[in-house]
């Protein structure tokens, strides 16, 4: 009589904050003949039976499915406001340009200086997430993009109205790369993760179409000035819902003081590199307008 040892190494799934465990087990099959092997059935049954460690997705409580629903909708709703207002202008730009006296040689700049400046910080607001940790980044780039839709609606000249919409670009360019990453953190890896990022492809050019029609009819009854504070309220609205669900993903380096933090901001990042690659960004946008 023969022992023949097999062993199956396998893989527990968890969401992406907690460490794969690996689980190694041993098969000890008996057989009378010593030339005989174990039969395929007795190997798959075990298999099958060992490779149900951990609760499937199907299985997760129904608050988990909440805080991964919200931890989606929240990035999602912030996109879309964001597009809303970008449509908003699109369709808008002659009575904006009326009621502001913006002067015809800055019609283009409302439209395009917010992609201008959100597209050229996206970088360096990269390289702060990663630093810093994206769940700051994000709750101050949501938070200062409401305030500046609120500002833009309060504009009382173009040159403002110009201002307020290339600080929202900022704050863009601080809330893109910061909620990918969340959104990467809180749902797990899989179909889930897939429709999370879909969603967030989606809900832009859903704002956009949005802001197209609806601000045609918003402008005639009751003026483009409340397309952009609706928009700001929601998006502070959206900033106070992120405190309590947004993850918080676990730091790469270990915890540091504000002042070690601030400090390592200033030194590793490498901001002479960043503001070249930045401002070249610009410049080619701008030729471009």
């Amino acid at each position: 009589m023969s022992t023949l040892t097999t062993t199956v190494e396998l893989t527990e799934l968890r969401p992406a904050r907690t460490p794969a465990v690996r689980e190694t087990i041993s098969l000890k099959v008996s057989q009378d003949s010593p030339n005989a092997l174990p039969d395929s059935g007795t190997l798959d049954n075990v298999a099958s039976h060992e490779l149900s460690i951990g609760p499937p997705a199907s299985e997760l409580s129904p608050t988990s499915m909440l805080r991964v629903t919200l931890t989606v909708l929240q990035p999602s709703l912030v996109n879309f406001l964001s597009s809303f207002t970008n449509g908003l202008i699109t369709v808008g730009l002659p009575a904006i340009a009326t009621s502001l006296s913006l002067q015809r040689t800055l019609y283009v700049w409302p439209a395009s200086v917010y992609g201008l400046t959100a597209g050229s910080m996206l970088l360096l607001s990269g390289s702060v997430a990663d630093l810093v940790g994206p769940r700051r980044v994000e709750l101050v780039g949501v938070f200062l993009l409401g305030a500046f839709f609120i500002a833009g609606g309060l504009s009382t000249s173009g040159a403002q109205a110009v201002v307020f919409r290339a600080l929202q670009g900022v704050a863009m360019a601080m809330h893109l790369p910061a909620s990918v990453a969340l959104v990467a953190a809180g749902v797990r890896e899989g179909r889930a993760r897939n429709v999370a990022f879909a969603c967030l492809g989606l809900s832009q050019p859903l704002g956009f179409s949005v802001g197209l029609v609806a601000s045609g009819v918003m402008i005639e009854r009751v003026g483009w000035r409340v397309g952009f504070f609706v928009s700001g309220a929601a998006t502070l609205l959206a900033g106070v819902a992120a405190v309590w669900m947004l993850p918080k993903p676990e730091p790469v380096r270990p915890r540091m003081s504000r002042l070690r933090l601030l400090k390592s901001v200033y030194t590793e990042i490498d901001w002479i590199g960043g503001a070249l690659a930045s401002g070249g960004l610009a410049l080619l946008a701008y030729v471009l307008a």
